[in-house]
């Protein structure tokens, strides 16, 4: 992560309520970098199109560079991580999409790019089948060193980042709907701090930022962006699931569907996807083969090996 006063700029811009997206493309559309919008005028933003006058007063009130580093600094502190569209170490995948988010706050890491990664996104009322079989999958990807990114959410998301996390080495990493210090459901702080560990825990919102209902369908566009397939597992009718596949097809990924009676309901989104192209799977190598991901035959032998080697030695 960068440091130094830069980045203090792309910070602010990211942390001021009413600036969104577009806000900010105009922002520096019309002044050239996040510095120079700092240092404008006052009378020179209000001249920038399409921009309500109490969001240019919240910039004007908000530009204390003193206040701006504290809270850098409290963030910190925190155990939080920023990075911004203009870094380094913005994920490369995400800048491919449409409306990439601006910024990202993030504990642990950030997914690598350099290795494969798949989303596994389905039912939060997942029955015990479906939990049953996204934590197999999370299971199995895991153990070919697929990278598994989720929701956090309860059912299908957080069972399959469960079994990523079941296994050793197993990375998975978690997209918010909300601030980055906030665990949401709080049922899953556990898994929340163990992440952050085992792979890391993602959010383009601010920290403070409560989870509402309106971010959860945005995140899915990051959701499916860091991911090379996605993987849906029971998908109802009306499942939140379905947009991050429709995501995910608009991005050009491969999507995974693990299939069910056409008697029940749970399924219906499921095998509507299946009709409509998606591939049929049924165990993780299936997703392998289709990304063209080398996988060794007797990788659970080595595993076996690594977990007797971590075992301490008995006296």
């Amino acid at each position: 992560m960068k440091t130094g006063e830069d980045i203090l700029y792309p910070f602010w811009l990211s942390c001021i309520q009413g600036v969104g997206t577009k806000t900010r493309e105009r922002l520096i559309s019309y002044f050239g970098s996040e510095k120079a919008v700092f240092q404008a005028d006052s009378e020179k933003l209000y001249e920038v199109n399409g921009i309500r006058k109490d969001v240019i007063q919240k910039l004007i009130d908000s530009r204390n560079i003193e206040n701006i580093s504290k809270k850098w600094q409290k963030m910190c502190d925190a155990g939080t991580n920023f990075t911004y569209i203009g870094a380094d170490d913005y994920p490369e995948k995400l800048k491919n999409i449409y409306d990439p988010p601006y910024s990202l706050f993030y504990r642990g890491e950030l997914p690598d790019n350099n290795k494969p990664a798949v989303a596994v996104v389905g039912a939060r009322n997942a029955t015990y089948e479906g939990r049953c079989i996204a934590e197999k999958f999370g299971r199995e990807l895991a153990k070919y060193g697929v990278q598994v990114i989720s929701g956090l959410a309860r059912g299908v998301d957080i069972k399959s980042q469960t079994g990523a996390m079941s296994v050793v080495r197993g990375r998975t990493f978690a997209v918010l709907g909300c601030g980055i210090d906030i665990c949401y459901p709080r049922q899953h702080i556990n898994e929340y701090i163990m992440m952050q560990t085992r792979g890391g825990v993602i959010s383009e919102y601010a920290p403070g930022v409560s989870p509402v209902a309106g971010n959860f369908p945005r995140r899915n566009r990051i959701i499916s962006g860091l991911s090379d397939g996605i993987l849906v597992v029971q998908a109802g009718k009306k499942s939140g699931s379905l947009i991050t596949a429709e995501l995910g097809l608009e991005q050009g990924k491969d999507i995974f569907v693990v299939p069910g009676s056409i008697n029940d309901s749970f399924y219906y989104g499921s095998n509507e996807l299946i009709k409509n192209g998606a591939c049929l799977v049924t165990n993780g190598r299936d997703i392998l083969d289709a990304l063209g991901i080398f996988y060794s035959e007797d990788i659970e032998i080595k595993n076996k090996k690594i977990i007797f080697c971590l075992k301490p030695l008995k006296k």
